[in-house]
């Protein structure tokens, strides 16, 4: 997705997890009128504050959530493996549909399990008038996140 304007990505400077879906919330509801608020966030992270879904229905706000469905908490994941625990009790989260999640918090949303599918969804996200959910399936392989402290 294409940063256009000054100020137009937020995030966080560390470690605060959860913290994406209360902010795209917070900017939605003061974004300048006709301005669409994108928030990017995987399953585990948006597990910390999902309820700001409801808050995002109630006032039928302008964004966009695409949550990045890996089963699990991969930050969680990452940090094991960086302590040396091949498994992390209680990182694995199975079996959670984001779009029935949302639809209980008064958000529509929807599910993408191939990458065919990521377009058109994300069209109709984008063009929906108040909040929306996509729940995109991806590898729950996080063997390819970000570690810096690896090099």
């Amino acid at each position: 997705m294409p940063i256009t304007t000054t100020g137009g990505f937020l995030t966080s400077g560390s470690g605060a997890l959860g913290w994406s879906l209360p902010l795209a919330v917070g900017r939605a509801l003061t974004a300048a009128p006709g301005q669409r608020i994108v928030c990017v966030i995987g399953d585990g992270s948006s597990m910390y504050s999902i309820q700001a879904l409801w808050t995002a229905a109630q006032h039928n706000v302008p964004m966009t959530v695409v949550v990045l469905n890996n089963n699990g908490y991969g930050a969680i994941r990452a940090l094991g493996r960086r302590i040396d625990m091949d498994r992390v009790p209680g990182a694995d989260i199975t079996g959670l549909d984001f779009a029935t999640i949302a639809r209980g918090l008064g958000v529509p949303g929807g599910t993408v399990t191939s990458a065919a599918g990521l377009a058109e969804a994300l069209t109709g996200a984008l063009a929906h008038e108040g909040p929306y959910l996509v729940d995109v399936a991806v590898a729950d392989d996080d063997s390819t996140l970000y570690e810096p402290w690896a090099r």
